[in-house]
């Protein structure tokens, strides 16, 4: 219904156009016409005229176009086709012109002497050419802005499964650091691994469920890396220095879920797991407004780690930066022993890439 409104909203807004351009023409020739006599004229004139006019038009649009497009058969006989359509309208304007018109508008003052008037003729082609190629140009836009609906669709369908699949690549790989950490407390016989699987249900809880939302607040963000951070904290107890700095300011902004937690989990696996010495990790996160920054920095060893930032929790972050946020910016920076990731989003640029 909506698209067949379009067409007669169309073709009455050419119509008036016409009924207009009659107008200026008569009240030229005859500026004392009788104003009944002059609308009836033009109206009838108008009908009688345009009647062709959107008969080869929808012909132009939905047979000949859509065949010399699409290459259907021989283009010869197409535009064949097309030159036959347009020369028995152009004869139905001239038909209707002169045998209707020249009897019932205007009181006969503008009856026309000669039925195959080229001159007339060739005015009704301009109008033909007009009408029909305006017509076929709306359409084409039509279609183009169709097109480029449906493939943006397709992007934006495109984008979101391969955020899902980051996301479920970040789930295992999250789950397989923690539960080696646990398998390491339970070969020690610690009495913190009860506590350690207690936490790591917490975690998946959020991460099975919360997490799912395609943002969450930035307080519940940072209150799962800070419950991450307890879980490893039992692994490596006295030998791990672990300073948090957060300076947030209320209503904390939305920001995507777990975004930050491979960049945590990364200082963890090169600076603390293989390490039996004492590690540093320094985490420090701000927000202002919708400006956040986050900077992580630990320390490594560089003979076993000699490129600590090309694994994929790193490169997930990346990607996932990359489709989600329009305004980001993220630096790594590794020198002597010690890795620095700092991190800024923009978190009202948030799906408007």
């Amino acid at each position: 219904m909506k698209r067949i409104a379009q067409h007669i909203i169309f073709w009455i807004c050419y119509i008036l156009f016409c009924i207009n351009m009659e107008y200026i023409w008569v009240k030229t020739v005859f500026p004392n016409m009788d104003t009944l006599v002059l609308l009836k004229g033009m109206f009838l004139s108008a009908g009688t005229t345009t009647l062709p006019e959107i008969l080869f038009a929808y012909y132009l649009i939905y047979v000949a176009y859509e065949k010399l497009a699409n290459k259907k058969g021989s283009q010869i006989l197409n535009f064949i086709q097309l030159a036959i359509m347009l020369v028995i309208c152009v004869t139905l304007v001239r038909l209707s012109g002169f045998y209707i018109l020249n009897n019932l508008a205007y009181e006969k003052k503008l009856s026309e002497k000669v039925l195959w008037d080229w001159a007339v003729m060739w005015r009704s082609l301009i109008y033909f050419g007009f009408s029909s190629g305006l017509a076929l140009s709306l359409r084409l836009f039509r279609k183009q802005v169709t097109a480029a609906r449906r493939e943006k669709a397709l992007v934006e369908e495109k984008l979101n499964i391969e955020l899902k699949q980051l996301r479920n690549q970040l789930n295992p790989h999250f789950l397989f650091n923690t539960l080696n950490n646990i398998y390491s407390l339970t070969r020690k016989k610690s009495d913190l691994a009860p506590d350690a699987v207690l936490k790591l249900s917490d975690l998946l809880d959020f991460m099975l469920y919360k997490a799912e939302a395609d943002t969450i607040s930035l307080e519940n963000e940072i209150q799962f890396l800070e419950d991450y951070i307890s879980l490893e904290k039992i692994r490596y107890s006295d030998r791990l220095a672990l300073n948090f700095k957060k300076d947030t300011h209320q209503p904390t902004p939305e920001i995507a879920p777990l975004i930050l937690l491979p960049l945590v989990e990364n200082a963890f696996k090169h600076g603390a797991s293989e390490s039996g010495s004492e590690v540093s990790i320094n985490i420090e996160i701000t927000q202002r407004e919708m400006d956040f920054n986050f900077t992580i920095e630990n320390t490594f060893d560089p003979i076993e780690y000699p490129n600590p930032g090309g694994n994929i929790g790193l490169k997930n972050v990346m990607r996932r930066l990359e489709l989600i946020y329009k305004e980001h910016n993220i630096k790594i920076n590794s020198k002597s022993n010690l890795f620095r990731v700092t991190l800024y989003i923009n978190l009202d640029s948030y799906g408007k890439a």
